[in-house]
């Protein structure tokens, strides 16, 4: 039992020690900006952009397949309502919400993209 407690005593001096270094070493630090450090920014956000715009076809093509699967839904909703199949609507419903979904974002993907990176 002794053991125990020595062990779990030892432990928590452990801890302590480690979290009180960590935080002597965080408030030690200096934040000094070197202009290194910009354009090493600015080189991961040229890469960033270049794999960005090497995916804004996918990204296109994707946005042109759920329209035309929005399309469908549309026209399958309508005819279920017209039918009068209730549970068929709220399932038709709930596809085309998430399509609508799915579209957005494809949408804002796209759009930050073409923001964001200019195309040279």
């Amino acid at each position: 039992m002794k053991l125990r407690h020595l062990t779990a005593a030892l432990a928590l001096a452990a801890v302590g020690v480690v979290g009180t270094a960590g935080i002597a070493t965080a408030q030690d630090s200096s934040t000094t900006s070197t202009p290194a450090a910009s354009t090493a920014t600015a080189k991961g956000k040229a890469a960033a952009c270049v794999k960005a715009t090497a995916r804004l076809p996918k990204i296109q093509d994707r946005e042109t397949k759920v329209e035309a699967r929005i399309t469908k839904l549309n026209d399958r909703l309508a005819k279920a309502q017209q039918a009068n199949h209730p549970d068929a609507v709220k399932v038709i419903q709930f596809r085309l919400d998430w399509a609508k979904t799915v579209d957005q974002h494809l949408k804002d993907a796209s759009a930050l993209i073409s923001s964001e990176c200019p195309t040279s």
